[in-house]
């Protein structure tokens, strides 16, 4: 972090994931990373030194196991102190992969005539037909849909169907529409070690005052 200000560098990534390169020991890559969350909590951590230093602050994104809506959206919350969140994004690579490779899996099933019969009855036995964006894509690309891989529908189908419906749904939840709006007064942590590693109240804590002046 202290790099990146100096440089003025506009994003850096910080990966949760396990570590180590491809030649490191097992034990090391699955077992000798820092979780996500706690990652977070001391990048953010930097992250407010340097601003209340009145240093440059570079845009963070964050990754390791992001692969629904919900952890995106706690991970942009969390880095919201009240002037916008220093998260600004996330890094994903397995769910979209396996999004991918599912894809193709289904696709060769299908076309040999192999797909798995409760399924091929709930959603049917072609890919136009499990595919649930196809008549949105079809719609706005006309003829050159048949141009579109169906690995690629369903990258689609999961960045947009799944996780930019479901980020929504819960900006909706959380009566804001933008997700720069998000801020820590939207999360609650759950658990004692929670509360302690990122400084968010647990939930029978959160806005207890505003109870009381409500029952007053």
């Amino acid at each position: 972090m202290k790099i990146a200000s100096e440089a003025k560098i506009d994003a850096v990534s910080f990966d949760g994931a396990g570590g180590g390169t491809g030649m490191s020991p097992v034990p090391m890559m699955d077992e000798m990373g820092i979780p996500t969350v706690y990652l977070e909590a001391i990048v953010l951590r930097c992250a407010q030194i340097l601003r209340r230093k009145g240093r440059h602050v570079p845009d963070i994104i964050m990754a390791g196991g992001f692969i629904n809506e919900t952890q995106i959206f706690k991970a942009i919350a969390m880095s919201n102190f009240g002037d916008g969140p220093f998260v600004k994004g996330v890094l994903m690579g397995r769910a979209p992969l396996t999004a991918v490779m599912k894809a193709s899996y289904y696709k060769q099933l299908a076309e040999e005539g192999r797909l798995p019969r409760a399924f091929a009855e709930r959603f049917g036995t072609t890919p136009e037909k499990f595919f649930i964006t196809v008549p949105e894509l079809k719609a706005k690309y006309k003829e050159r849909f048949k141009e579109i891989p169906w690995e690629a529908v369903a990258l689609y189908t999961y960045l947009t169907d799944r996780i930019g419906v479901g980020l929504k749904q819960l900006l909706a939840g959380a009566r804001k529409w933008r997700l720069d709006l998000i801020d820590r007064n939207d999360l609650v942590s759950l658990s004692e070690l929670a509360a302690r590693v990122t400084g968010i109240p647990l939930a029978h804590e959160v806005e207890a005052e505003v109870i009381e002046r409500i029952l007053d």
